[in-house]
């Protein structure tokens, strides 16, 4: 069989692209060299381009991929069926539609997405002698310090009627952006351009998976469920900021929007960060000697704003919702996507490589901040 020129040239997209994953995974220096000269490019040409849209354009792609694609690939057996003498031409287009969407899909995740993950950890970069664990004093006190911090910061927020956190006179965008620049003055990758971070339209769909915010490879966007509370809202702009800068670690994208937190002038800011880092802390100690004192030292104000994915009254209110698909299955389908993903890219542990956040707070803490 002969094959056409589109064949042969997607044929040789797809051989250069497992040549470039291939060379990612055996050589960390290439993957480093890529993100920091190579992937900065991409990233702001696309976040540009879709930056000038006020809508989520990659929530677009997706509701297009849906609209459009799955009609189409029902339609394709009755086509094959009943138009018999069009039925080559029918394959032939089908085949190569859904050659080139697949194409296009593992180029963008190869350059956006694959490489990234072959990427020398922050920490093995910033803080090669810090040790392989710590003590349990030693994440006691840094724990404590937090939520000293914290305890301060609580008292400074604004407040609604029922007492729960709600931002004050902040520009959210901006100051996420002027956080994010500070952050890239100590570490160069994170510094320049960022877009505006964009609601979600359909984000119940990511409040029924527990996602705060989301990276789209396809469009370069950082997006977040405007369905949140607003205690989480300017960690996880930081957050997903760091995903368009070539950071595609989760537990050093929380770090990191950690230290932008820290970095802003805003007490919002600052609380936010404190709050979503304190979390991670608070899983670690279960089961731990210190986690009945670490709880006893959080003040009523941080504990009524710990924890808070969504407000009470959005579930009461979605309550009595239709479900297509149950709930259960929609999260723990996303989990076991998520976990897979990870794996697949060398992330041996999954979603639980999320917890090595608190490795990161304690080699801050201490190897840079001497907390001990």
């Amino acid at each position: 069989m002969k094959l056409t020129k589109s064949t042969w040239a997607m044929l040789s997209i797809w051989a250069f692209l497992l040549i470039l994953n291939l060379t990612a995974r055996c050589s960390r220096a290439f993957s480093d060299w890529y993100v920091t000269k190579i992937f900065p490019r991409f990233s702001q040409l696309w976040a540009g381009l879709t930056g000038a849209f006020p809508f989520s354009v990659g929530e677009c792609l997706i509701s297009l991929a849906v609209i459009v694609g799955v009609p189409a690939l029902i339609a394709f057996p009755f086509l094959v069926g009943f138009i018999k003498n069009r039925r080559g031409l029918i394959l032939r287009i089908y085949g190569h539609s859904i050659g080139w969407i697949l194409t296009w899909v593992f180029t963008v995740l190869t350059l956006h997405f694959f490489i990234l993950y072959q990427c020398t950890p922050f920490g093995e970069k910033y803080y090669p002698d810090a040790p392989q664990q710590y003590s349990e004093e030693e994440f006691r006190i840094v724990a404590l310090h937090m939520i000293e911090e914290a305890n301060t910061l609580a008292d400074q927020v604004a407040r609604d009627e029922h007492g729960f956190f709600i931002l004050g006179d902040t520009d959210v965008q901006a100051e996420a952006k002027t956080a994010m620049r500070r952050l890239g003055e100590k570490y160069p990758q994170y510094a320049g351009y960022y877009p505006d971070a964009k609601g979600i339209f359909f984000s119940d769909v990511m409040t029924k998976q527990w996602i705060l915010g989301i990276y789209y490879p396809f469009s370069m966007e950082a997006n977040y469920n405007t369905n949140m509370c607003p205690v989480n809202l300017p960690n996880t702009i930081c957050h997903e900021f760091t995903h368009l800068k070539g950071n595609i670690f989760e537990d050093e994208a929380g770090f990191l929007a950690f230290l932008a937190c820290m970095e802003s002038d805003n007490v919002d800011f600052r609380y936010s960060g404190y709050v979503q880092a304190l979390e991670y802390v608070l899983n670690t100690a279960v089961g731990l000697a210190c986690e009945e004192e670490l709880c006893e030292n959080l003040s009523p104000l941080l504990w009524m704003d710990m924890y808070c994915f969504v407000p009470e009254e959005y579930w009461e209110e979605h309550e009595d919702d239709i479900e297509i698909i149950p709930d259960e299955v929609v999260e723990e389908v996303a989990d076991v996507v998520m976990d897979t993903s990870l794996k697949i890219n060398g992330i041996e542990d999954g979603a639980l490589s999320y917890g090595r956040m608190v490795d990161l707070l304690l080699d801050y803490y201490i190897q840079e901040k001497s907390v001990s």
